[in-house]
């Protein structure tokens, strides 16, 4: 486990967003001025995946030494960790985004097209017609929608898994193994009070009363801590593959050059910002607490 490491390879990957929120605010202006093409946004967008990809590879190889600590980075401030879904954001915000950004003209053709489709005139508008702020065409707003269902379910997959997971390190064998040290606890107070047959653990297996080591039991709860460090590496890659598919099919294969780049600076612009609003919220709440309270907070590095 190295926290300086992964908090490092955390840092530059917030230099590197910046870095391509600024050259992606660029290829949208050219763009607009009719100075880029679409072969020039391509390689922008293409350019901005790949960073997400060595991102998540880095990622990758540092939670299979601690996936735990991926789960809420002390390098983050608490208001990111509390919006965290595995490790990151959830791959269905980046089309919830891609809704919000087509703003209420997308709601009125979406009501348009579905009064359409009730009444059987199939698109209930020209198909080719845009929709809302990013030109959204009704067969773009099919693959979206079909996208969104697919990744909601996958979603549901991995939270599920994660559920279990935790359940499990509970169940077998902290629990028990909890119960048992009690037990001892007990065993041991009765024998120093002189009444060795007061503390019997109501008939619970006893690995440490029948000559077992908190040695050894020490070692079985690593074992089991070791599992499910493991099992959340595990989860992190997955979730991280989702992400990665998720936002690779909006941006080249459903969404225009154009529109993929209107959405990567959406989506950048908000990581930023709420990494920077939080930070300055943690900053001030730490300057109101008493100096000798204060604890180094993560959004208070710079």
């Amino acid at each position: 486990m190295d926290m300086a490491r992964y908090a490092a390879c955390h840092r530059q990957w917030i230099v590197g967003q910046e870095a391509g929120l600024g050259e992606l605010v660029a290829a949208a202006a050219s763009a607009a001025a009719g100075r880029a093409t679409d072969e020039d946004l391509r390689a922008v967008v293409e350019r901005c995946m790949r960073g997400y990809e060595e991102y998540a590879t880095s990622r990758r190889a540092m939670a299979r030494e601690d996936g735990a600590a991926f789960f809420a980075p002390p390098w983050c401030t608490a208001f990111e960790n509390a919006v965290l879904w595995l490790g990151g954001c959830r791959p269905s915000l980046t089309i919830r985004l891609l809704y919000s950004l087509s703003g209420e003209g997308l709601e009125a053709h979406i009501e348009e097209l579905l009064d359409g489709r009730r009444r059987g005139e199939g698109g209930g508008f020209s198909g080719g017609t845009g929709m809302g702020l990013l030109g959204i065409t009704p067969a773009q707003l099919d693959q979206i929608n079909d996208l969104h269902h697919r990744t909601l379910r996958e979603e549901g997959l991995l939270t599920d898994r994660l559920a279990t997971l935790q359940e499990d390190i509970a169940d077998r064998p902290l629990l028990p193994i909890v119960r048992e040290r009690e037990c001892a606890a007990a065993a041991a107070a009765a024998a120093l009070a002189g009444r060795h047959g007061s503390a019997n653990c109501n008939g619970l297996p006893g690995r440490l009363e029948a000559g077992g080591s908190p040695g050894g039991v020490d070692a079985e709860v690593d074992a089991a801590m070791e599992s499910y460090r493991a099992g959340l590496a595990k989860l992190l890659e997955e979730a991280d593959e989702l992400r990665m598919s998720t936002a690779r099919v909006l941006a080249t294969e459903i969404l225009t050059p154009r529109q993929a780049v209107e959405m990567l600076v959406a989506g950048k612009q908000l990581h930023l910002s709420v990494r920077d609003w939080s930070r300055r919220k943690e900053r001030e709440q730490n300057a109101r607490l008493p100096r000798a309270s204060t604890s180094t907070s993560s959004g208070a590095n710079p």
